[in-house]
This record gives structure tokens, sequence and C-alpha cells, in this order.
């Protein structure tokens, strides 16, 4: 079996500091939102193995981007 490295750090928000960041997304114009968006696709894209965290905001600035396209 290959040797895996488990010590990532575990950096995910809370339910309630998720749903803060969602608020405070959905204050901001949509502009500003799709370069949130943009910014947070790209640090994905240049790690091998991006942080909780950083995949909850993605996933959450990108809920927020569909939402309003309806």
């Amino acid at each position: 079996m290959a040797n895996r490295h488990t010590d990532f750090p575990n950096d995910a928000m809370t339910r309630d500091q998720l749903k803060e960041f969602e608020r405070s997304l959905s204050l901001l114009s949509p502009v500003m939102v799709r370069e949130k968006y943009k910014h947070l696709a790209d640090r994905c894209r240049f790690l091998d193995l991006p942080s909780p965290r950083l995949m909850q905001e993605l996933v959450a600035t990108w809920k927020l981007l569909w939402k309003w396209r309806k």
C-alpha cells in the first residue's frame, strides 16, 4: 500500500462560520463575488490538495453565483 501523509490541517469552518461567510458573500456585488470565485479557483488549482476551508469557501461562492444565475 502506498505511504500516505495524513497530517493535513483540519481548518474547516463550523456551520456557524460557514453561514456567516455565505451571508457576507451575499452582501457583495455579483462582480466582486465572481472575482472572489476566480481567486479561490486559482488558489485550488495550484495546490496539490486544497485545505477543507478553501474548498468550503470555493463551494459556497459557487453556490451563490449559481443561485444568482437563475
